[in-house]
């Protein structure tokens, strides 16, 4: 039986969309810590203290502002951002505390390459090494930085845990902007932290943007519900994603959640 030709040419065009989808998996699944993370370059900063915590296959840039203080703060950034242009608000916003503004392995003149289990590993680098200088220990963490200050949170001894523009995992978020394709199965970053969320036991607040572009609002919805140990305080800021620190109440929410209490 002959085939007609509109026959072969829908199955030549269903192969060729065959082959292009699972190309682009592919490149999904190969590339992820590239299309995921976006690396800082590192910047001067006269007059700071800094230390390099070397650990052999990396070295990690951490900055510290207000050093000798009883208390400290731990803060991660966001994907993108360069901790360091935070020093001038940090060191006004919490003068009684030192506080660690951590350079991600690759970011900011610290080695390495990206990846969720090296930002993990490279926290607990941090507390190990300067959490022992001080009475109690708070973190903070921006968007991607929010899945590895609760992840730290899980494994140490940890105050508060403050999330800014946090999301509930980057598989959840990846569904969102690429729903035709299986980013469940793709995705090995997972930077789940709803998944750890349940461990949390310590006062927890989270700020949401009230025009995230980039979070969906279910997303950070979702991490609020998934802390069943401890009662969340959510506050929704006006702002997006990368503005919501311009909002008149940004310093004034952290500082008062940061420092309660005292």
């Amino acid at each position: 039986m002959k085939i007609p030709k509109s026959d072969k040419d829908m199955v030549s065009v269903v192969a060729v969309l065959i082959i292009a989808y699972s190309a682009v998996c592919f490149s999904f699944f190969t590339f992820q810590r590239q299309m995921i993370y976006y690396p800082t370059s590192e910047v001067k900063v006269p007059g700071v203290a800094q230390a390099t915590l070397d650990r052999g296959d990396v070295r990690i840039k951490v900055w510290i502002l207000n050093p000798g203080k009883r208390e400290a703060l731990i803060y991660f950034g966001g994907n993108a951002e360069n901790v360091a242009y935070n020093i001038d608000d940090f060191r006004v916003m919490f003068p009684e505390r030192t506080a660690y503004l951590v350079n991600y392995r690759g970011y900011g003149g610290s080695s390495g390459s990206p990846s969720e289990e090296g930002f993990q590993s490279d926290a607990l680098l941090t507390y190990d090494h300067f959490g022992k200088q001080h009475s109690s220990v708070s973190v903070m963490g921006r968007s991607i930085g929010g899945a590895v200050a609760t992840h730290l949170a899980t494994k140490r001894d940890i105050d508060k845990l403050l999330l800014v523009t946090p999301f509930d995992s980057a598989v959840n978020v990846g569904k969102k902007f690429y729903p035709i394709f299986p980013i469940d199965l793709i995705l090995q970053e997972r930077l789940d932290a709803a998944g750890m969320a349940p461990e949390i036991t310590i006062p927890t607040l989270i700020v949401a943007a009230a025009d995230d572009e980039i979070i969906p609002s279910e997303s950070t919805e979702n991490l609020v519900k998934a802390f069943t140990k401890t009662e969340v305080a959510f506050v929704s800021l006006s702002g997006g994603h990368n503005s919501v620190h311009l909002d008149p109440e940004y310093k004034s929410t952290i500082t008062a959640f940061i420092t309660s209490g005292e």
